[in-house]
């Protein structure tokens, strides 16, 4: 698969993931919160990678088949995705790069 193809399928997961976790749903009324506000911390996401990487890894030692597995592939790459473009403070890696 090309890469273009990739980022098309990424993209799509994450159309689906604000449609689903809008950022702007009050999680707590009363407290204001929103999923928004609850992203902006990265330590939800990454546990939600962790606990798709174990499914990913299920579904390759059960043997179903690349497709199940590759589809939590994809869908942790969205995540990751969701992660970098909500938490607070991600922005400053445009200047400090990745490594």
């Amino acid at each position: 698969m090309e890469r273009g193809h990739v980022y098309f399928l990424i993209d799509g997961e994450r159309r689906y993931q604000d449609t689903t976790y809008d950022p702007n749903k009050f999680v707590d009324d009363k407290l204001n919160i929103t999923v928004g506000d609850l992203d902006k911390d990265p330590g939800r996401g990454i546990l939600l990678l962790d606990a798709y990487v174990r499914k990913a890894e299920f579904a390759w030692a059960e043997q179903e088949g690349n497709i199940p597995a590759l589809q939590y592939v994809a869908k942790i790459a969205a995540i990751a995705v969701r992660i970098l473009e909500r938490a607070e403070g991600s922005d400053k890696l445009l200047t400090t790069g990745l490594r």
